[in-house]
């Protein structure tokens, strides 16, 4: 199962990212700036993608904190990578809701993007990723994956690791140990 969602994932980003894909299919995304984006958009560049859901109390404010410690040592290092924090309820996380996210954090949109759009665009990247969310009892996402993915500059997916309190030099670690095949 892991390997056919490791395949879903590489083919979805392949196709997104070298522009065989339609266009006009492809999901777009808005970041804390008001840009729309794909990720046709980002080709080029390392990206670090994970998902979080912006009224959680448990993993995601964590995951956030990790992404603003990353962000600092990517920035201090000039490292080509792009950050990327999407939604997972994006009936709940409109793009206004995930800027007050990204203030919160301090995300800079140069290294880090937190991004909504549509409840389908979201739920088709959610989809690509193998991504499960399930509302609790309140209606909002609850219960959900908590996986980070490092995929290259031609969008395959290179490594997945699961979130921990140690993420954020996790990921500045997974960076270095992996930029060759991220960046080339």
């Amino acid at each position: 199962m892991k390997r056919f969602m490791r395949i879903g994932v590489t083919v979805f980003l392949a196709l997104a990212l070298t522009g065989l894909g339609d266009a006009g299919q492809q999901p777009r995304l808005q970041d804390q700036t008001g840009a729309r984006f794909t990720f046709a958009s980002l080709r080029g560049v390392p990206l670090v993608v994970t998902f979080v859901a912006a009224h959680c109390r448990d993993a995601c404010p964590l995951v956030n904190a990790q992404f603003a410690m990353a962000q600092r040592e990517i920035a201090a290092q000039r490292l080509r990578v792009v950050l990327l924090t999407i939604t997972l309820d994006p009936a709940h996380d409109s793009p206004a809701t995930m800027r007050r996210l990204a203030r919160t954090f301090g995300a800079d949109p140069r290294y880090w993007k937190v991004a909504s759009g549509s409840v389908g665009d979201v739920r088709s990247v959610m989809q690509a990723f193998g991504v499960v969310a399930q509302p609790g009892r309140d209606g909002y996402a609850e219960a959900h994956t908590t996986f980070v993915y490092f995929i290259d500059a031609h969008g395959v997916l290179r490594k997945t690791i699961l979130a921990s309190y140690d993420l954020g030099t996790q990921l500045v670690e997974q960076l270095h140990q992996n930029w060759r095949a991220l960046a080339s």
